[in-house]
């Protein structure tokens, strides 16, 4: 039985939900998703920001929106399916033409900071998370995305350009050695970490241990 939260936002959703429809849905690799969507209206030109998707009856997950074209009103999301849950098992049942139900967007709290150098630090379900905010930077600013993926040979989502890192229990040590290889300024250096729950404190413990700016913000436990 649905719980007093989940019947309060099935409400709530049914007042303020709009509906997109899917124009095509690919792969990259095995787990990634790249789900592209038409959309009633625009959304504004804001990173992070993400939609309340209806995965199943009275159960929502949120997607940050990777990339978004103003004038076409169109959206991509980058779904990671890489782990069991309803969310994936929805995503991955999507086809052209089906009906996407949401809400928003909303957050859309983080975004590029003025830092000459922008490193992004995560999984593969940051992975839209964090190209909106490449979308966003500056042409001076340097940007570094260092992501946990399941193909190794991964340099590129979308336009982003990526440093993979082992999907492995190597992933720590790949990823110190990486920090170490560029040695980032650590007084013009913001560090975003996003991700499963227990990486994200991990990496975000190690970072401010070294005096380093970090926003940090954890998806899934």
């Amino acid at each position: 039985m649905p719980s007093i939260k989940d019947r309060a936002t099935s409400l709530l959703m049914s007042r303020i939900g709009k509906t997109a429809h899917v124009i095509s849905v690919s792969r990259i690799g095995n787990f990634l998703l790249e789900i592209h969507l038409q959309l009633p209206q625009a959304l504004p030109e804001r990173s992070t920001q993400h939609l309340k998707c209806e995965v199943a009856a009275y159960t929502y997950r949120d997607y940050t929106v990777a990339n978004w074209d103003v004038q076409a009103r169109k959206a991509i999301l980058l779904v990671n399916c890489g782990h069991e849950g309803v969310g994936s098992s929805w995503a991955l049942g999507l086809q052209p033409g089906d009906e996407v139900y949401y809400a928003g967007p909303g957050g859309g709290f983080q975004q590029p900071t003025s830092a000459t150098h922008l490193v992004c630090i995560g999984d593969a379900s940051a992975a839209g998370h964090f190209h909106s905010l490449y979308l966003l930077k500056s042409s001076q600013q340097e940007f570094h995305c260092f992501l946990q993926l399941e193909n190794p040979a991964t340099r590129q989502l979308l336009q982003m350009p990526v440093q993979p890192l082992s999907n492995s229990g190597h992933y720590f040590t790949d990823l110190h050695e990486w920090l170490y290889h560029y040695d980032f300024p650590v007084a013009n250096t913001t560090y975003y970490v996003a991700g499963n729950q227990r990486m994200v404190v991990q990496v975000r413990k190690s970072l401010r241990q070294q005096g380093r700016q970090v926003k940090a913000q954890g998806f899934w436990g």
